[in-house]
């Protein structure tokens, strides 16, 4: 450990935030909007879409691979859209996973939508009595 001699001596030989000043960069908002440009439009980056088919099947064969396909949508934040036009088979494991990124969702803040489903997916749910946690109806359109 380095130790000052003497009390005023200065504890750095130059000052950082003078060099921050000095740069010819133009001053950011935190938001990646430049609010030094008078007259110019700034743009708001676009958020990409964070949609996520399910696919024909989601069984216990692919309940690992959408796993990490969930978590991944969850770390994106913002809305999850769920399509499920496409499935056509669906196991106890498959309904689990769902309901499990639903909750997790839920104490993320995130909401969730569905983009398509199928009566297949949207009776199970209601027969397992797990509807509302998936936010699915059958009186929701397909």
């Amino acid at each position: 450990m380095t130790t000052r001699k003497n009390s005023s001596d200065p504890v750095m030989n130059h000052d950082p935030l003078q060099e921050m000043e000095s740069s010819a960069e133009p001053a950011d908002d935190g938001a990646g909007l430049n609010t030094t440009s008078p007259g110019v439009e700034a743009t708001v980056p676009a958020v990409k879409e964070n949609v996520v088919s399910l696919g024909e099947s989601l069984t216990i064969q692919e309940v690992a691979g959408m796993l990490e396909t969930l978590r991944r949508s969850l770390e994106m934040g913002g809305t999850v859209t769920l399509n499920a036009e496409e499935l056509d088979q669906m196991d106890g494991a498959g309904i689990q996973l769902l309901c499990t990124f639903a909750k997790e969702a839920v104490n993320q803040h995130i909401e969730i939508k569905w983009g398509a489903t199928t009566e297949k997916l949207k009776s199970a749910a209601e027969l397992l009595g797990l509807a509302e946690v998936l936010k699915l109806s059958i009186k929701q359109a397909a």
